[in-house]
């Protein structure tokens, strides 16, 4: 009886711990599949993504034109004249390029202030007057407000003031592009109106050599201005346009106007005015002195033009120099190959029929260079560049598309920008080619 008792008490033992394995063991999977489970799943899904990535062709960015219209002109036989109303100046080319006048306005430390005690006549508050001006190498950024506490007391200039700003101009680095999007339109509004000043709140020392060499160039003069250090003191204008926010970049009006322009800064600099040549003698390529965006392949570049056009190229950094050097830069060839950046500024001043083919960083596109030249009657062509070789981020934002990263997503914008620039030498072969045949073929028609 006693061994049958142990016998039972020892199955029962055996059972419990069968049971207890057993639970243990269900314990342990459940807690395991769900792990399994998101492992796998997310495996899958990059699996998968990369080979929708792989196989799938690159979507281009909505605003690039593999053959964009060489000297787009108005659609109409006269194009509009810079005029000046209540409320804007506008300079007058096809897509008007417009800067809000606004009358007794005044500058402190602390905001721009828009008087509304003042009597101001023609006022309107939808007017497109910037929200914020910037000061200091855009150090100090201030408000513009709509204000009832101006007083008659500050210092108030007198005539027609055109006021600049140092928005877009951040201190220690200049940029040309930003430069002439502020000094020019105000340039071209003087021969509106020849009693205007032009004001810039600015040490002088801040403009680029650039900067200042074209304002030499045109025989402009600019009062500079200190923006006032105390928030009860004040520099004031009765009537003023202002030449602050972001623009069409189409600042120069017209093919003629373009020309007189050009005309001058070459006299100037003591260089030879002439349309370019073809065939062409001489490729350039003209790489940025300084920054990251710069060619990171343009020893092969050279090679692949020169392959294809059979003229030597020859390798060249841009914006060194005086103003005059870095115009003689682009004045003196016909055919260029160029990053993206602010010193392309200088081809507004290029050969009439020169050709400039503008590559860009992965991920980032922008027609800025197509606009501002609309006028020169150079050609300017696009070229997307790849993405580069061993960035794993780049890797990662390609996944985002060229749109999005450029027009959605900040920081993929700014990093994507600030990469070096790898050239397609495949598609650079190819646009140079057909080049060559319009070029051509445009010759034969000229000579037939």
């Amino acid at each position: 009886m006693h061994l049958h008792m142990q016998e039972g008490s020892s199955k029962r033992r055996r059972r419990r711990g069968k049971l207890s394995a057993w639970m243990i063991g269900c314990r342990h999977r459940v807690g395991t599949i769900p792990t399994l489970l998101i492992r796998w799943t997310l495996f899958s899904f990059l699996f998968a993504a990369s080979l929708m990535y792989l196989l799938s062709p690159q979507s281009l960015p909505s605003s690039y034109l593999p053959n964009p219209n060489v000297g787009r002109g108005c659609s109409s036989k006269e194009p509009p004249l810079p005029f000046l109303d209540s409320s804007s100046y506008c300079t007058g080319e096809c897509n008007s390029e417009c800067f809000p006048r606004v009358q007794n306005i005044c500058f402190a430390s602390d905001k721009v202030r828009i008087c509304e005690n003042l009597g101001t006549e023609g006022l309107r508050r939808t007017n497109d007057v910037p929200k914020f001006m910037r000061f200091w190498g855009e150090e100090l950024t201030v408000p513009v407000v709509y204000d009832s506490s101006c007083s008659t007391g500050w210092h108030w200039m007198s005539g027609f003031g055109l006021v600049l700003d140092q928005r877009f101009l951040p201190g220690g680095k200049p940029n040309p592009h930003h430069e002439a999007e502020k000094i020019l339109p105000a340039m071209f509004f003087k021969q509106l109106n020849g009693s205007a000043t032009i004001h810039w709140f600015a040490a002088e020392k801040d403009v680029s050599i650039w900067g200042r060499g074209l304002l030499q160039a045109l025989e402009q003069k600019v009062r500079y201005q200190e923006l006032p250090t105390r928030a009860d003191d004040s520099i004031c204008f009765y009537d003023a346009v202002l030449f602050s926010g972001p623009t069409s970049v189409k600042y120069v009006p017209d093919v003629e106007t373009n020309a007189e322009l050009r005309s001058k800064v070459l006299k100037h600099c003591g260089i030879e005015p002439a349309n370019a040549s073809w065939p062409f003698r001489k490729a350039v390529v003209l790489d940025r002195a300084s920054g990251p965006r710069r060619l990171a392949n343009k020893l092969d570049v050279g090679d692949v033009i020169s392959e294809v056009l059979m003229v030597p190229v020859e390798h060249r950094a841009s914006g060194l120099g005086s103003f005059c050097d870095q115009v003689k830069s682009v004045a003196e060839d016909d055919f260029f190959i160029v990053p993206h950046g602010s010193q392309n500024v200088n081809f507004l001043f290029a050969r009439p029929g020169a050709v400039v083919i503008e590559v860009f960083p992965y991920l980032f596109h922008t027609d800025a260079f197509r606009n501002f030249t609309h006028a020169t009657a150079i050609e300017v062509q696009p070229l997307l560049g790849i993405r580069p070789p061993d960035n794993i981020w780049m890797g990662v934002y390609s996944f985002l598309g060229w749109d999005a990263c450029y027009n959605h997503v900040r920081w993929c914008k700014n990093y994507s920008r600030k990469q070096a620039i790898h050239v397609d030498l495949i598609e650079l072969a190819k646009l140079v080619r057909s080049i060559q045949v319009q070029r051509s073929a445009f010759r034969t028609d000229l000579e037939g």
